[in-house]
C-alpha cells in the first residue's frame, strides 16, 4: 500500500471564530444591519497596521461610521483582528470576526472592547 503525498484533511480543523450575538425583540430588518468593516492600511505584510476604518452596508454601517470612538478604538487593533463583519440572525445580530488557526486565536481587552462598542450601537 502506497501513502498519499497529498492527504486531504478531513475531520476537526484547528479553525476559531469568536462570535458576539446581541439579543433583539423587535423585528429586523436585514439590510439594516449589514455591515462590515473596510480598512484602510500603511505597510506590508507582517508590519501592516490599520490607519482608518470605514464601514459598508446598512444603516448600521452610517451609525458605525459617524462613531469617532469606535474608529480610535479599531485602529489599535491588529490588521487581522480589525476584520469584523456585522449582520443579522433569527434571534438577533451577529458579530464576529475571520477565522484563525488555533495558535493566532485570541480575544484581547481591546477587540472585546471592540465588540461592546458596536453592540452598544446596535441597542441604541
Amino acid at each position: 500500500m502506497t501513502q498519499d503525498l497529498n492527504p486531504i484533511s478531513w475531520g476537526a480543523q484547528d479553525r476559531y471564530q469568536a462570535h458576539f450575538i446581541v439579543k433583539s425583540h423587535r423585528n429586523i430588518a436585514e439590510d439594516d444591519f449589514l455591515a462590515r468593516s473596510k480598512l484602510q492600511t500603511k505597510g506590508h505584510f507582517a508590519s501592516k497596521r490599520v490607519t482608518g476604518v470605514t464601514w459598508v452596508g446598512g444603516s448600521l454601517a452610517d451609525i458605525l461610521n459617524a462613531d469617532d470612538t469606535l474608529h480610535n478604538m479599531m485602529i489599535k487593533l491588529s490588521y487581522a483582528d480589525a476584520h469584523i463583519v456585522v449582520e443579522p440572525t433569527k434571534a438577533g445580530i451577529r458579530i464576529y470576526g475571520k477565522w484563525m488557526d488555533g495558535s493566532n486565536f485570541s480575544m484581547t481587552k481591546d477587540l472585546f472592547a471592540v465588540y461592546d462598542r458596536i453592540a452598544l450601537n446596535i441597542r441604541k
